[in-house]
């Protein structure tokens, strides 16, 4: 951890240990009050990483020729998902 963080956790706690009965209940039925400073809980909380997809795709390694991917590549991102919709589309699927 940084010294800057460690300085600041030590000054939180020492502050918090400084705070009376009274003025915790205050601060805390203020903080209840305030619609923007609700407590986070589980359900709001974002999660990390990606989003499972409802229908995954499998991963597969094909040979193309150099000027074929680099056309595909030149037309940006997101070239992978065009291809297999070219794909799907030729297939009728």
């Amino acid at each position: 951890m940084s010294t800057k963080f460690e300085n600041a956790r030590r000054m939180a706690q020492k502050n918090l240990a400084d705070i009376t009965d009274e003025e915790d209940a205050a601060l805390t039925e203020a903080a209840q009050d305030d619609p923007d400073a609700q407590p986070v809980n589980g359900l709001m909380r974002k999660k990390r990483g990606r989003p499972f997809a409802k229908a995954t795709k499998t991963k597969v390694s094909i040979r193309l020729s150099p000027e074929v991917l680099e056309a595909l590549r030149a037309t940006g991102k997101g070239w992978q998902t065009r291809v297999d919709d070219v794909l799907r589309k030729e297939m009728g699927l």
